[in-house]
């Protein structure tokens, strides 16, 4: 995918099929009768934004020679689109996590905050962690006054380091939902190795900026960009 792409990089009628598929999906024949077009017309421009792997087409069956295709957004392009055709949103959500360990706790709390010192817009804090790390925070969240958590995602810290695990099987179903309103920042510091390069890995899939809450050489906390990491999948026996 072409990152930095703008609206100047397609025509009216792209734009406009671009607009029709954010909101919902559709036959390709009913998307050939909501812009008004023919079918070579509306080929040809399908083909472009299929090579930007902004949209996809899925074959639904076949009758002769004549396929019947379902026309969808690509889902990674969905921030990138929303750019395109100017419907931008102002809010940002976190999705972040923390530990049992130590301080681990306070984690949302040191990102939200350097976000919020540098003016991002933070609408909603998302966090996953585990039971016993939830009680910790929850029980200092007062003496400590802790930001709220908008919303919980809780599960076994085992579930962190076991890519078949519930946690692997949602985090991106959720990412996508929450795209759907708003952008996304995702906090890369908490929890597990595994956790971490996951969630990168959905930062790149879907264009999504994260970060790194480290160090500067004063000891003050820091908050990195970070891109470029995809989990390949278990190591098999060697031979």
């Amino acid at each position: 995918m072409k990152i930095s792409l703008t609206k100047e990089d397609f025509s009216e009628r792209q734009i406009h099929i671009l607009d029709l598929l954010f909101e919902k999906e559709y036959q390709q024949k009913n998307l050939q009768e909501a812009l008004k077009t023919t079918a070579p017309n509306l080929y040809y421009h399908l083909n472009k934004l299929e090579e930007l792997d902004l949209v996809k087409k899925n074959t639904l069956y076949e009758v002769g020679n004549v396929k019947i295709n379902m026309i969808s957004l690509n889902p990674a392009s969905r921030q990138q689109v929303r750019k395109l055709i100017g419907k931008e949103v102002s809010n940002y959500v976190l999705i972040t996590g923390f530990g049992e360990l130590k301080t681990g706790y306070r984690v949302p709390d040191l990102v939200y905050n350097i976000l919020i010192k540098y003016h991002y817009p933070i609408s909603r804090v998302i966090c996953f962690t585990s039971q016993d790390a939830k009680s910790k925070r929850m029980e200092f969240k007062e003496q400590e006054n802790l930001i709220d958590i908008d919303e919980f995602f809780v599960y076994p810290y085992e579930d962190y380091r076991f890519i078949e695990s519930g946690f692997f099987q949602s985090i991106e179903i959720k990412i996508s939902e929450e795209m759907e309103t708003a952008n996304i920042l995702i906090d890369l510091t908490p929890l597990s190795k595994l956790f971490s390069f996951k969630l990168l890995e959905l930062a790149n899939k879907y264009q999504i900026p994260c970060v790194y809450l480290g160090m500067d050489k004063q000891g003050n906390d820091k908050l990195y960009w970070m891109s470029n990491m995809k989990i390949e999948g278990k190591i098999e026996t060697f031979d």
